[in-house]
C-alpha cells in the first residue's frame, strides 16, 4: 500500500512539473491561448482590457469668449526618460515551484545609468538602428537592459512578428526597455552643424565675391579685363 501511494505521489508530482513548465514555455513564447489558466479569468481580463480602451473621457466645453494663454511645450518633458515595463511579469507556476528561477527585478536608476554609459561607449544612437538600417533622427528610441538600441516602433513590430520577448541582437530574453533621446538630441547637433556650414559658407562666398570686385586679380587677362571694367564704369 505505501509502495502505490509512493508511487502515485511521485506520478502526481511529475505530472505538476509537467503542466507548470508548459505553462511556462507558453507564457514565455506568448501564446496565453493555449495556456492553462482558467479561461473564464482569460475572457474577463479581456473584456476589462475592451472595456478600458473603449472609455473615452468627455468633459463638456464652456465658451466663456475669453480666449486663455497656452504656454508652449515644456522642453525637459519632451527630453524625460522613462521605463515602459517598470513591473516584472508575474510568476509562472513553474516559477512559484522553484523549478525555474524568477524574472530579474527592476533595474534601478544607478544600474540604468551604467547601462547607458555602456551603450554610449558603443556608440549604438550614432549608428543606424539594426532593425531598419536607418537614423533615429527624431523617432522614438529604446534602450534595452543588454544596452542595445532600436527604434521603438521597430522593436514593436519585431516582438509581434517573433511572438517573444528577445534582444534581435544578444538574443537576451525578458529585458527590461527604457525610452531615450539620445539620437534625436545626436541628430538635432548634426542638423545645426549644417545650417552653421552652410551660412558660414554663404557669408564667406559673399566676401570673396566683393572682394574681387576691389582688389585686381594677378592674372595678366584678368587684370586687364578687370581694369577695362573699372574704365567702363
Amino acid at each position: 500500500m505505501l509502495r502505490n501511494k509512493d508511487r502515485s505521489s511521485n506520478k502526481g508530482n511529475l505530472a505538476v512539473t509537467a503542466v507548470a513548465l508548459q505553462d511556462h514555455l507558453l507564457h514565455d513564447l506568448q501564446l496565453g491561448h493555449l495556456s492553462v489558466a482558467d479561461p473564464c479569468k482569460i475572457k474577463a481580463r479581456k473584456k476589462e482590457r475592451k472595456s478600458k480602451s473603449l472609455k473615452r473621457d468627455a468633459t463638456a466645453i464652456i465658451d466663456t469668449g475669453l480666449r486663455k494663454t497656452t504656454e508652449g511645450p515644456n522642453m525637459e518633458d519632451t527630453e524625460k526618460e522613462y521605463v515602459l515595463d517598470p513591473t516584472p511579469p508575474p510568476l509562472t507556476l513553474a516559477q512559484k515551484l522553484g523549478l525555474l528561477p524568477p524574472p530579474p527585478l527592476p533595474l534601478s536608476s544607478d544600474e540604468w545609468e551604467r547601462v547607458k554609459q555602456r551603450s554610449l561607449l558603443q556608440g549604438d544612437s550614432i549608428q543606424p538602428c539594426p532593425i531598419c538600417k536607418e537614423e533615429f533622427e527624431l523617432h522614438p528610441q529604446v534602450l534595452l537592459s543588454c544596452s542595445h538600441v532600436f527604434h521603438r516602433a521597430c522593436l514593436q513590430a519585431f516582438e509581434k512578428f517573433t511572438n517573444k520577448k528577445t534582444c534581435p541582437l544578444c538574443r537576451k530574453n525578458q529585458y527590461q526597455t527604457r525610452v531615450i533621446h539620445d539620437g534625436a538630441r545626436l541628430f538635432r547637433v548634426k542638423c545645426a552643424t549644417r545650417i552653421q556650414a552652410y551660412w558660414r559658407g554663404y557669408i564667406v562666398r559673399k566676401w570673396y565675391r566683393n572682394l574681387r570686385k576691389i582688389i585686381p586679380p594677378s592674372d595678366a587677362k584678368l587684370r586687364r579685363k578687370f581694369f577695362e571694367e573699372k574704365a567702363q564704369d
